[in-house]
């Protein structure tokens, strides 16, 4: 079983990510701290013919990573209610993945 965690918190060893190893304990798992990688933010372009523009960053090889995933485990710290920009902006994203040919079964 491939089990990828998401990590979106900025600070090394902050809180979440120690809760987080512990509920994972000994588990094999495929560690993603989403703060090592450029991630930029996209222009909602869903609703255009012709889709998104393409976008240079490191976001196409995080989610191959995740679409290997048979489990998927998000660690964010919450601030104001929410998750972390990080992980936001991850997330945001999946609007571009979902009419990118790249990852049909997305």
């Amino acid at each position: 079983m491939n089990i990828v965690v998401l990590y979106g918190g900025t600070r090394d060893g902050g809180n979440t990510e120690l809760l987080t190893e512990t509920v994972i304990g000994d588990l094999s798992v495929d560690k993603i701290f989403l703060k090592d990688y450029q991630m930029n933010h996209i222009v909602d372009q869903r609703h255009e013919e012709k889709g998104f523009d393409q976008v240079e960053d490191d976001y196409d090889q995080i989610v191959s990573k995740v679409m290997d995933a048979d489990v998927l485990i998000f660690a964010t710290p919450i601030y104001w209610y929410g998750m972390s920009s990080l992980m936001k902006t991850f997330v945001d994203r999946w609007s571009q993945t979902a009419r990118d040919n790249n990852f049909p079964n997305f």
